[in-house]
């Protein structure tokens, strides 16, 4: 997108996770979400989003963004149901089986959830 601060192969498909929200969805989580661009991306179409990532480092050197909250977190023990769960280039990371089925008890039925691998 024109205003990203950078520019990388996970920022490419933004345009398109934005394109998944539905209508009236209120709530978002962003899974592995780094230093928080894609949920900052999220809150402005007005959405409450928590952003997740095991990395503490990146965790507290992300910028604060009104309607985002971040924080140290493995997706496989989180709780929480959310319209939207985003997750970009993190999937890879667990296996498989396990990841799929967290994702799933994340989203809220009738929620969205969209996965961009590798």
């Amino acid at each position: 997108m024109r205003d990203d601060p950078y520019w990388n192969h996970n920022t490419h498909y933004h345009p398109w996770l934005l394109k998944q929200v539905p209508r009236g969805a209120r709530t978002a989580l962003d899974i592995g979400c780094g230093d928080g661009l894609l949920a900052g991306k999220l809150a402005g179409r007005g959405l409450t989003v928590t952003g997740i990532d095991v990395d503490p480092d990146i965790i507290a050197r992300a910028p604060a963004v009104a309607g985002v909250s971040l924080e140290q977190a493995d997706f496989l023990d989180y709780a929480g149901s959310f319209d939207v769960v985003t997750t970009v280039a993190t999937l890879h990371h667990v296996p498989l089986r396990a990841g799929i089925t967290a994702l799933r008890r994340l989203v809220a039925p009738g929620g969205v959830l969209a996965v961009v691998g590798l």
